[in-house]
């Protein structure tokens, strides 16, 4: 089979290496002793460490339901590929299920376990084609002795199956858990097992975050430094995270909630002084801290320690101005306050109970603005008002095209990250503002990080878009009218 150029050669399993495998390898010491024979991507065998130990004890020990949560790079869906091999070849006609999110996330567990099977000595038989992986007899006629599947959450499509074992996988990304409780529902008809595998996630009124909440309520709860665990009859709750009180800039604090022995202190200290460091995503994939949104843009506090009672946006100031148009409107109005600094103010033209906000309106707003202040430009989406900038243009008005298209946005977003976070940005406390910073979400593209424009956030990204233009745009932003 050939996947991507690269050749496939894999043997069958042969029925009495299969007994063979089973009785030496039932139990937990047998799957940790199976994993020191599995060979990594960089040629080092699988030794589990501690804390996958500990994540795996209980399952072996007969957990019906365990969850764990840790930081992301620990190594999460290489246990859970670990463990799928191990059941098939140890489990009588095994139907092992891995449910992941979407079908990306079901692919890297699916490239992992192919990449065990071709670096490590494993008689299996790889269907590449299907992502599924079989293992079959030693005859042509012989049935399946059992296989591995992954599937993606749409329990509507995976109604029929009935597992021996369920690996499940981010559940964070899981839109709910329909495909969770489908699946928990059929445990029971072969004793199968449920192991789930996790980040953390950011809203709390998740499935995984009510699993959550169930286990930090309930009366076994404990947490020894870094580590969170609770345990009923049929259910086992692991969480590596920090605290309310741990600091997120202590590496050596973070390490401890990323225990794999890959992940140094060295490493975690170069990724929190990189320029290029998103702080909300740290918290999160690193430090394993909850948030709000899937990738909060700013930390809660970095807003209001930008507020300032004096040196504010005043008439007569020099200042850029953006709007951005929607059913309301944004308008951000930037004055430079050199060295970099920036004072700002926004205007939130709120759309009426039905319809849209008139034009006319926004072309008030923004005449209105030119009285009060010494514009040097008025940033418009071309796509969005168009004829009113070419009415204001005739009317004297410093309009200019600053298409808010991905690329842009994308600077313009850490422009204004980088501003806010290094406390080069005063504001007022404006508590309209104060409400579209908070209802920011970022949003991970091929073509970059960025705030994710919505209704509630149209004064934000007309906010980005001004404290670009006032800090004077990089030379890589030459050429981006165009974009």
């Amino acid at each position: 089979m050939n996947k991507g150029g690269r050749s496939e050669t894999l043997r069958p399993l042969a029925r009495d290496t299969s007994v063979q495998i089973r009785q030496i390898f039932p139990d937990f010491a047998g799957f940790c002793a199976f994993c020191a024979g599995l060979v990594l991507d960089n040629g080092d065998p699988f030794i589990l460490e501690p804390f996958q130990r500990t994540i795996m004890k209980p399952h072996f020990a007969g957990a019906v339901e365990e969850v764990a949560i840790l930081p992301t790079g620990n190594a999460k869906s290489t246990l859970l590929a670990a463990r799928g091999l191990h059941h098939m070849l140890t489990t009588e006609h095994a139907e092992c299920i891995i449910a992941a999110a979407a079908a990306d996330q079901a692919a890297i567990i699916f490239d992992q376990m192919a990449g065990f099977v071709r670096g490590s000595d494993l008689p299996l038989d790889v269907k590449l084609g299907i992502r599924a992986i079989y293992h079959k007899g030693d005859g042509p006629n012989r049935k399946p002795l059992g296989r591995i599947r992954v599937i993606s959450a749409d329990a509507g499509k995976n109604s029929g199956a009935i597992p021996s074992l369920v690996l499940v996988d981010e559940l964070q990304a899981h839109p709910d858990g329909h495909l969770y409780n489908m699946l928990q529902q059929r445990l029971d008809k072969r004793h199968a097992q449920m192991l789930t595998i996790s980040n953390a996630g950011w809203d709390e009124r998740s499935f995984l975050a009510q699993l959550r909440k169930q286990a930090y309520e309930h009366e076994s709860f404990t947490r020894r430094g870094m580590f969170n665990h609770a345990r009923t009859e049929s259910m086992e709750f692991l969480e590596w995270c920090l605290g309310e009180k741990d600091d997120p800039h202590d590496v050596r604090t973070v390490k401890c909630v990323n225990p794999l022995k890959a992940i140094t202190i060295e490493g975690l200290e170069r990724r929190l002084n990189s320029w290029g460091l998103i702080w909300p995503e740290w918290l999160r994939m690193t430090c394993g801290i909850w948030t709000t949104v899937e990738m909060p843009w700013l930390p809660e506090d970095a807003w209001e320690a930008c507020k300032a009672d004096i040196g504010g946006v005043a008439e007569g100031d020099e200042v850029f101005v953006s709007v951005r148009v929607g059913a309301g409107a944004g308008i951000a109005i930037v004055a430079p306050r050199g060295e970099d600094r920036v004072a700002v103010k926004v205007q939130i033209l709120d759309p009426p109970a039905q319809g849209r906000l008139p034009f006319k309106s926004i072309e008030f707003a923004l005449r209105r603005i030119a009285e009060q202040y010494e514009v040097v430009s008025i940033g418009y989406d071309p796509d969005q008002f168009r004829p009113s900038a070419e009415v204001l243009m005739e009317a004297g008005l410093p309009m200019e095209e600053q298409p808010q298209r991905v690329t842009r946005l994308s600077v313009a977003t850490s422009a204004l990250y980088r501003l806010i976070s290094a406390g080069l940005l005063s504001h007022d406390g404006d508590p309209a503002l104060r409400a579209q910073v908070r209802a920011g979400k970022a949003k991970e593209t091929t073509q970059g990080w960025h705030l994710e424009p919505t209704a509630e956030t149209n004064g934000l990204i007309a906010l980005a878009m001004a404290s670009l233009e006032a800090t004077k745009a990089p030379p890589e932003m030459a050429g981006f009218e165009a974009l």
